[in-house]
């Protein structure tokens, strides 16, 4: 049975207008992706949250946001930036290639559900165009984001985003009548892409902003796209459970399709090849720090819990658990070779060992 406190996070995740959802916090937001891993819940009811949660780009303010921007200090807003840009960029590269899924969708009702998610993915690539022009005075669109800003250059995010996306699309494109290219294709978007890069890194920008109190406008937004990318990935592990119970076989295909990805996942989270603007996590401001270990744990339980709804195997779960602690330490260490310095991470590692029992 579902308490009190829990209803009430879920709906205030999925009735709060726009204008107030910076009221929201990110930790509600998680209680209600969670709750839409529920086997009770079908693509009609992700439909009719569709509907029922609506926004308009239009309607958000951003002048305190170029207010706060100014005073943001340089090393925390490069790093904003950079996130953003990778969130930008993603959402107008899932918004071009989508559609091909949806035709490869099985049923009638994946594909009407998958047809709103185009919609959503394209509303999120808005906000970002606009917000860049608005806030950060940045003008020419995606392409300019791409040319100026160059998170692209990250090894991992090019293997997912110009790779292991485009391989899938195509597959479902020349064959939509491939299972296992369908299932593919959902495990890069919505476990991979939304359900562990998407969702931590929202979690994490969301939390942060929060905390210090700055960019209400980027806050309403970011957590209305937030609201919008939990019903998109509730559907991709409705999907999936649909898939591993009609065929067991199935539960492989994603726990080798996950295992397949996850170097290069990792590596845009963890960003070996690029080095911080900051070398010691006690170097930036208290209330702008973020915890990787912590970051890690969620992100970790996050995955899994969603392989668990989609009916994998507790071994298969526990291997792709094992995997990423692994890749994890592999990718602090190789920061540190390629850059010379010690990741911020072990800071937060002596904090941890010299914390109290």
């Amino acid at each position: 049975m579902t308490d009190a406190a829990t209803l009430e996070a879920i709906r205030r995740v999925e009735e709060t207008p726009l204008n107030e959802l910076v009221n929201v916090s990110v930790e509600d937001v998680q209680t209600q992706m969670d709750a839409l891993l529920s086997p009770e819940n079908d693509s009609r009811s992700f439909y009719h949250r569709w509907e029922t949660q609506q926004w308009a780009v239009s309607d958000l303010d951003f002048e305190q946001d170029k207010r706060d921007w100014a005073n943001i200090p340089a090393p925390i807003q490069s790093t904003l930036k950079t996130t953003m840009t990778l969130f930008f960029i993603g959402e107008q590269i899932v918004t071009d290639t989508l559609a091909p899924v949806l035709h490869a969708a099985p049923s009638e009702d994946e594909r009407i559900f998958l047809a709103t998610q185009v919609a959503d993915e394209a509303r999120h690539a808005v906000f970002f165009d606009r917000y860049f022009e608005a806030v950060l005075a940045h003008e020419g669109g995606i392409h300019e984001a791409m040319v100026n800003f160059g998170p692209a250059a990250r090894k991992g995010y090019q293997e997912i985003f110009y790779k292991a996306l485009p391989d899938a699309i195509d597959r479902c494109r020349l064959d939509p009548k491939d299972p296992v290219a369908f299932v593919e294709a959902v495990v890069v978007y919505h476990l991979i892409i939304e359900g562990y890069l998407a969702l931590g890194g929202q979690r994490n920008t969301l939390r942060l902003l929060r905390r210090v109190g700055i960019l209400p406008g980027f806050v309403s937004g970011f957590t209305a796209v937030a609201r919008d990318e939990s019903r998109h990935i509730g559907f991709g592990v409705l999907t999936l459970r649909r898939r591993v119970l009609e065929n067991p076989e199935m539960g492989r295909v994603i726990a080798r399709k996950i295992q397949e990805l996850l170097p290069a996942a990792v590596s845009v989270v963890v960003g070996p090849d690029e080095k911080l603007p900051f070398t010691d996590a006690s170097e930036v401001p208290e209330t702008f720090r973020l915890n990787p270990l912590e970051a890690r744990e969620f992100a970790v339980d996050s995955l899994t819990k969603r392989l668990r709804a989609a009916e994998l195997s507790e071994g298969a779960v526990q291997d792709v658990a094992r995997r990423m602690y692994e890749l994890y330490d592999q990718y602090w260490a190789e920061y540190e070779q390629n850059h010379g310095v010690q990741h911020p991470v072990r800071w937060w590692q002596e904090q941890a060992q010299a914390a109290p029992a």
